[in-house]
């Protein structure tokens, strides 16, 4: 990854409130904003949940189209 590329999407997650930046001479240092990461993280689970459900159920289905053969 080029380093513009690189900028542009620390650019994108500091604009967004993810990530904090400092700047001293050549070196950018990072920092998680770990609030804004749980809300993420919130959100992922609630869609892990929505898909674990989704995908158990299509396992049945298939085993059961499988038994009917």
């Amino acid at each position: 990854m080029t380093l513009p590329s690189f900028m542009k999407h620390v650019r994108m997650l500091e604009s967004h409130g993810l990530i904090r930046t400092v700047k001293s001479g050549r070196v950018r240092t990072c920092e998680l904003n770990r609030e804004r990461f749980a809300l993420v993280e919130d959100w992922l689970a609630e869609q892990r949940r929505i898909w674990a459900g989704r995908t158990d159920r299509l396992e049945n289905f298939v085993t059961k189209q499988e038994e009917h053969q």
